[in-house]
């Protein structure tokens, strides 16, 4: 990580903050992280892909180093992810994302088709049912001050005491996972919390039609993760190209459970694309 690049892009008023690894003469990739994470949570991933790519880390706003800004939305993290791309001079790169960097990859395609070539949705949260505003807002509160708690408790420790709690609820995660892991949560901006009903009110099935470029849904254990098959066939049927990764033994975090199974999988859809 010491010859790694790190700057930030001026996103609509907010800087968003990146590392940047690799080379710019070779093909870009975004990647694009989960909830509570930052973009150095990628560091395994970014040095496996490193030689053969650009890639550029994102802080996405609120986490990391980024700003909050005036307001917590997908398609706010969509502009600032073509804010990126713009400002770096990228040339239609590939966008990587986990969870919330998964939906947030999906709407950058969908709005700023010139400005992507393929993406890699790695268990996004597609709910079901879209929720009304009000049964949102429901969700929205309980998931949020269950994350407040957890966060809190997480800031009250030492940083080791962090690395060794974040060792402790991911004991099958490869040592390189564990420290961005743990230092990501002290620089997440708690105000977000306020704001994350717009994951129930995502209405993804518009999106996924509107994507015109490749896409792969790396899908995981349905009883551990959030896709389950009949949520990744349907959405099988609305993109215009596209293909489903299902690596059986993994929960949420994918590349982090089984990693060499994900990354021939990752890789394999890059060199293809």
């Amino acid at each position: 990580m010491a010859e790694w690049q790190q700057g930030n892009v001026d996103a609509h008023g907010i800087n968003i903050h990146y590392h940047r690894a690799g080379s710019s003469s070779k093909p870009a990739i975004v990647l694009l992280h989960g909830f509570t994470d930052n973009g150095l949570c990628w560091s395994r991933v970014a040095h496996d892909l490193e030689n053969d790519y650009d890639v550029i880390m994102i802080d996405a706003r609120g986490h990391g180093q980024s700003q909050r800004g005036a307001i917590f939305a997908i398609s706010a993290m969509a502009d600032d992810t073509a804010a990126v791309i713009r400002s770096l001079k990228l040339d239609k790169p590939f966008l990587f994302g986990h969870s919330m960097g998964a939906v947030v990859a999906m709407s950058t395609a969908a709005a700023y088709p010139d400005l992507v070539r393929a993406v890699l949705l790695e268990d996004p949260p597609l709910f079901a049912p879209i929720l009304t505003d009000s049964e949102a807002q429901e969700v929205a509160q309980k998931h949020a001050a269950d994350t407040r708690r957890d966060l809190t408790g997480l800031k009250a420790l030492t940083r080791e005491e962090r690395y060794a709690e974040t060792r402790k609820r991911n004991p099958n995660w490869h040592d390189t996972e564990i420290i961005p892991q743990a230092d990501s949560k002290p620089e997440f901006d708690p105000g977000i919390l306020e704001d994350v009903s717009t994951f129930q009110t995502y209405r993804w099935r518009e999106v996924m039609t509107r994507i015109q470029c490749p896409v792969m849904l790396i899908t995981g254990d349905p009883a551990k993760a959030i896709i389950a098959p009949e949520l990744a066939a349907e959405a099988s049927r609305l993109w215009q190209q596209g293909e489903i990764a299902h690596i059986a033994a993994a929960g949420h975090c994918i590349h982090r459970d089984c990693y060499d199974e994900s990354m021939r999988a990752i890789t394999d859809f890059l060199k293809r694309h």
